[in-house]
């Protein structure tokens, strides 16, 4: 087969996209990844076929972080053509054979580009969006609300698309010469179908979504075979006993280096050891106190196993890691669905209550101390947990008759 994987977003949302495709080129099929341009040298890495595409609203959005609300508006104006030269990128595709699109929704052009080839959509899901449960409300609503409305939640995934429509809308049409107009996103997943990568142990089907909606598990990429550790790490690790971990990869709470002064005085509190990952920005350490390490970044498969307690913002690709290494969770949720697994971390017993609100040195140090009595639960359900092979589930799925 020809896959034709398409993701837009963070490396959060791009990794397990390249999972995928690794899992692809294994069954011997011939997967295309395309994904903003700046992750090209991740694919190419991995021998995946890359095809570029925009990423000015990645830049866009690191040059705005934390600039405040003047900046994030004036920013705003641009997006609309910037997200027009990104569908364009993904109608340059129809050139490439293939014989089944998998899309991130955030691509917006993947299942229109289906419908182009004339083949099969699926939805590859990261989180639960589009298909409507009464089990638990959607998981990026801001708000809490009845268990009786929890169906009724579902409509706000339609209502973060609307500011897009027209742009997808006339692209549809120009580039692409389709009729009908734009489609809401879950009407699309309904009809093509989903791929849900998260784990069942993290979060189950609800009983009213179909059979073949259950989560296949993570799409996980395991860390490079050839890939060795900086002399500092390794020897800060074997210097004493496991550190904390503490990087919230592209969250921002707009204010680095306050963040950062806040996590170094709440590790002083614990008397613990860490190792801080600067990502994407979100710490900005100006110096290293003592039993502090301060990387970029490493192999979460790598170095979470490594660690006594993992401290992060709850991105599922770090929720995902996190489980698999069997480490005790605490997450400081930003924006999204990070509360949501938050929650459902907190309901499995591996991690405290999420740390919200104000974050002060006292409440994270808390937060610390009472994850590592949780240190039996996590390595219990990681057992479990990397008993799963996600990628060839999803690999099955797609390879599926249709």
């Amino acid at each position: 087969m020809r896959p034709l994987l398409i993701t837009v977003g963070s490396r959060g949302d791009v990794q397990p996209y390249l999972a995928l495709a690794n899992g692809l080129l294994a069954a011997g099929h011939r997967p295309l990844l395309a994904a903003p341009r700046r992750f090209e040298p991740l694919a190419t890495a991995r021998g995946v076929d890359f095809a570029p595409l925009n990423d000015e609203m990645l830049a866009l959005q690191d040059k705005v972080q934390g600039q405040g609300v003047r900046a994030a508006v004036t920013a705003a104006r641009s997006v609309k053509p910037m997200l027009r030269r990104l569908l364009d990128d993904q109608a340059a595709l129809a050139a490439h054979q293939a014989d089944v699109v998998v899309y991130h929704p955030k691509s917006l052009g993947g299942p229109y580009l289906a419908e182009k080839l004339g083949v099969p959509a699926l939805a590859g899901l990261l989180l639960p969006l589009y298909l409507p449960t009464a089990a638990f409300p959607s998981p990026i609503l801001p708000v809490r609300v009845p268990p009786a409305l929890n169906r009724a939640t579902w409509r706000v995934s339609s209502a973060v698309e609307a500011p897009y429509r027209g742009t997808v809308r006339d692209w549809r049409a120009g580039a692409l010469g389709l009729r009908d107009g734009f489609h809401p996103v879950a009407d699309l997943v309904k009809a093509g179908g989903v791929l849900h990568a998260w784990s069942p142990h993290l979060l189950p089907a609800p009983a009213d979504w179909p059979a073949d909606a259950h989560p296949t598990g993570f799409w996980t990429m395991p860390a490079p075979g050839d890939w060795t550790p900086p002399e500092r790490l390794a020897r800060f690790l074997d210097d004493g006993d496991p550190p904390v971990y503490v990087g919230f990869g592209s969250s921002s709470s707009g204010d680095p280096e306050t963040l950062t002064a806040t996590v170094l005085e709440a590790v002083r509190l614990t008397g613990r050891r860490a190792v801080l990952a600067t990502g994407w920005g979100a710490l900005r350490p100006g110096a290293e106190p003592g039993g502090v390490l301060v990387i970029e970044e490493a192999p979460h498969e790598w170095l979470l196993p490594r660690m006594a307690v993992a401290v992060h913002h709850g991105g599922i690709g770090t929720v995902a890691a996190a489980l698999r290494a069997g480490v005790p969770q605490v997450v400081r949720p930003f924006l999204g669905d990070q509360p949501f697994w938050a929650g459902r971390l907190h309901r499995l017993g591996v991690a405290p209550p999420p740390v919200t609100g104000r974050l002060t040195p006292a409440r994270l140090a808390a937060a610390i101390d009472a994850a590592t009595a949780l240190a039996p639960a996590a390595r219990a359900l990681a057992a479990p947990v990397r008993a799963e092979d996600g990628v060839a589930a999803a690999v099955a799925r797609i390879s599926r008759p249709r």
